[in-house]
């Protein structure tokens, strides 16, 4: 098989994104290193009490949906939020995790990729701890 040469780093660069189960998120002014590849328990959509949900999908990509959406800007339309997310990393390289009463918590980044936001369209990067 002859492969072509300009072929090469493309193949190669998608073999790489492949394995790579990290991404980088602006928060607050600090890039922080967060990982979407986790544990499949972590995968799905959770309900809110009414209409809202949180969606994460395997490929680090996503939905929020508010249950309420108040005190609002002007131009932020209600509806789903398309987004990227993330848990915070330690120096290992596996998900934070603190433990409380009723179990362990694990902080996750959301970054909205839609034009509204969170808070409103108030944030476009949101940490959940």
């Amino acid at each position: 098989m002859k492969l072509v040469p300009y072929l090469f780093p493309i193949l190669l660069f998608s073999s790489f994104q492949e394995k790579d189960n990290t991404r980088t998120i602006n928060y607050n002014g600090e890039e922080v290193k967060v990982i979407y590849q986790v544990d499949d328990k972590f995968y799905g959509t959770y309900k809110g009490r009414k209409s809202g949900f949180l969606d994460l999908k395997k490929d680090g990509s996503g939905q929020y949906k508010y249950d309420i959406f108040a005190f609002a800007l002007p131009d932020c339309k209600p509806g789903p939020i398309t987004l990227i997310w993330g848990m915070l990393m330690d120096e290992k390289g596996e998900p934070v995790r603190f433990e409380r009463e009723y179990g362990f918590s694990y902080p996750i980044l959301y970054q909205a990729t839609s034009e509204n936001g969170f808070q409103g369209c108030r944030k476009k990067v949101l940490l959940d701890l």
